[in-house]
C-alpha cells in the first residue's frame, strides 16, 4: 500500500464500516510497522488539554507520553532505535508518531527517518479529514471530546454540505467530497475545499482563498472547473466546486510510464488551452478585461475526467487587474519547473506567461521529460531564462513548430492568445477523441474509475430514498 494513500484508505474504511478512530489507528500502526520492519510503535493524539488517544504496538521500552513529544531518531537499549515524528499542520500539533526498529544504521537512521516523516505527514492530514467527516468544529476541540465521548462516527456538515470522504490536504486547504443537503433532500456531489484551520488567522492567506472563490464564480467554460458557492462555517472558509471524477495529467504520465501519443497530448493540451482562453478573456462588471493570469499551470492542475473532458484546476494564485491581494516585486509565485522567463525574473505577467507554461506541459507529455529540469530550483529558473531547446526526435516537426513559438523567451514572439495556440496545435496534430482519453484514463486507473462509479451510484440511490421519516399510521382505537 503506497504511503501517500495508506492513512486515508484505512480511515475511510473505518468510516464506511462505522468503526472508531481507535481501530483505524491500530490498523495504521500495524501497517506502518510492517513497512519499516518495526518491532514496536505508538501513535498519540493530543487535544488542547493534553493526550486524548494513545495506541501502542509491542514493547516500546520508553515512556510513551514522553516519547510523544520527541522528534527524530533516538538510540535505545539492545541495539534498537526509536524514530519519532510530530504530527503537525502549520501551527497545529495533533500529537506524535514513533516506530522502533532494530539495527545499527550507518547513516544515523536518516533514511528510515525520512520514511517515518512521510508516514507522519499523511497521518496528520488523514486525522484532520476524519475529524472533518464527523464534525466541522476545530480539530483540537474535537479531539478533546474523544476523552469523554469516544470517537464520533456520524457524518459531519460544513455549512449546507454533508461530508462524504476526504480527497487530500495541501499546503493551504483540505479538499473533501461532499454533497448538498437541504429541505429538498440530498443534492449533487461537490468538491469542498476548506482553508486549513491554522491559516484562518493569517489575513493574506484568507484573502487569497477568497480571491480564488470570487474568480471561480465568474468562470464558465466546459474546460474549467465550475465554482458553485463559497462561504464560512465553524470559523473557516470553504469553496464548493464541481467534482471532477478523473485523474490529473501528472499521475497519468507517471502511470503511462512513457510519453503520450501526439494525438492524445494534443487533445489534452488543446482542451486546456480553450479553458484558459475563456479565463484570459474574462471581463469585470465594468466590461473591462480582468487580465486574469493563472500563474501556476502544471500537469498537476490539468484533470482528465473519465468521460474524456479536460479541466483546468486551481486558480489559487491567479492574478487579475486591480486585485486587492498584492504580490511584492521580486516575489515569485508558481512552480519553478513550469515558469515563464518573465515569471522566474519576478516581472509583470500577462496571459502569454500561461502559454509558455502550457508549452512546457506539452513538451513533457510528448517526451516524458521536463524541458528545463535541473538539480535545484535556481538552476532550473536560469535554464528557463537562458537556455535554448533543441527538437527532441520523438516530437513531430509540425508540433515542434508550435512548441518553438509557445516557448519563446520573448513574450511578444509567442502566440497572441490561448485560442490561437490551440488552433495551431490542432492543425499540427489532430487531437484524439474524448472517448480515447476516457479509455486511456480508465485503463490506467481502473480501481479509481470503479470507485467513482460506486460513489455516484450510492448517492443516486440515497437521493431517490425518502429523506424524512414519517410516523406509522395507527388504526383508530375502538
Amino acid at each position: 500500500m503506497a504511503v501517500n494513500r495508506m492513512a486515508d484508505d484505512i480511515l475511510e474504511d473505518c468510516l464506511e464500516r462505522g468503526l472508531d478512530l481507535d481501530t483505524g489507528l491500530d490498523v495504521f500502526l500495524t501497517q506502518c510497522a510492517r513497512m519499516v520492519h518495526a518491532k514496536a510503535g505508538f501513535v498519540s493524539l493530543r487535544g488542547t488539554r493534553g493526550p486524548v488517544l494513545t495506541r501502542v504496538l509491542g514493547e516500546l521500552g520508553v515512556d510513551v507520553f514522553e516519547a510523544a513529544h520527541w522528534s527524530g531518531p533516538r538510540k535505545l537499549r539492545e541495539g534498537r532505535m526509536l524514530f519519532c515524528q510530530q504530527l503537525t499542520l502549520g501551527r497545529l500539533n495533533l500529537g506524535g508518531l514513533g516506530l522502533v526498529v532494530d539495527g545499527d544504521f550507518a547513516d544515523g537512521g536518516q533514511r528510515v527517518m525520512g520514511l517515518v516523516a512521510a508516514i507522519g505527514e499523511q497521518l496528520d492530514s488523514a486525522v484532520l479529514s476524519f475529524l472533518a467527516l464527523t464534525d466541522g468544529r476545530g480539530p483540537l476541540e474535537r479531539l478533546d471530546e474523544l476523552d469523554v465521548e469516544g470517537t464520533p462516527v456520524n457524518r459531519g456538515r460544513i455549512g449546507r454540505y454533508e461530508v462524504v470522504k476526504p480527497l487530500g490536504t495541501g499546503g493551504m486547504a483540505q479538499v473533501l467530497i461532499a454533497r448538498t443537503r437541504g429541505p429538498e433532500g440530498l443534492g449533487r456531489l461537490v468538491a469542498l475545499k476548506r482553508i486549513l484551520p491554522h491559516l484562518t488567522a493569517q489575513p493574506e492567506m484568507v484573502q487569497q482563498f477568497l480571491d480564488e472563490a470570487r474568480i471561480g464564480l465568474r468562470l464558465s467554460h466546459p474546460n474549467l472547473v465550475h465554482v458553485y458557492d463559497f462561504g464560512e462555517a465553524q470559523g473557516a472558509y470553504y469553496i464548493a466546486m464541481e467534482l471532477v471524477n478523473g485523474i490529473d495529467l501528472d499521475r497519468l504520465l507517471r502511470a503511462n510510464k512513457g510519453p503520450l501519443e501526439p494525438p492524445v497530448a494534443s487533445a489534452i493540451v488543446s482542451q486546456a488551452l480553450m479553458g484558459l482562453n475563456a479565463a484570459h478573456a474574462l471581463k469585470g462588471e465594468d466590461g473591462a478585461p480582468l487580465e486574469l493570469v493563472h500563474r501556476d499551470l502544471s500537469p498537476h492542475n490539468l484533470m482528465i475526467a473519465f468521460d474524456g473532458q479536460v479541466k483546468v484546476l486551481d486558480f489559487g494564485v491567479a492574478k487579475v487587474r486591480a486585485q486587492r491581494t498584492v504580490t511584492l516585486p521580486g516575489i515569485v509565485k508558481g512552480k519553478p519547473l513550469y515558469m515563464s522567463p518573465e515569471q522566474a525574473l519576478g516581472h509583470k505577467l500577462d496571459a502569454r506567461s500561461d502559454l509558455f507554461a502550457m508549452g512546457l506541459v506539452l513538451y513533457q507529455a510528448l517526451t516524458g521529460r521536463r524541458a528545463f529540469e535541473r538539480d535545484d530550483e535556481l538552476d532550473t529558473m536560469k535554464a528557463i531564462c537562458q537556455e535554448k531547446l533543441t527538437k527532441p526526435p520523438e516530437v513531430p516537426a509540425p508540433v515542434w513548430n508550435v512548441l518553438s513559438v509557445a516557448l519563446s523567451k520573448d513574450p511578444s514572439a509567442r502566440f497572441p492568445t490561448a485560442h490561437a495556440m490551440a488552433d495551431r496545435l490542432v492543425a499540427a496534430s489532430p487531437p484524439a477523441r474524448d472517448t480515447a482519453l476516457a479509455a486511456l484514463a480508465g485503463r490506467l486507473f481502473p480501481e479509481r474509475l470503479r470507485d467513482s462509479q460506486r460513489l455516484e451510484t450510492a448517492v443516486d440511490r440515497q437521493r431517490e430514498a425518502p429523506t424524512r421519516a414519517t410516523p406509522a399510521t395507527r388504526a383508530p382505537r375502538t
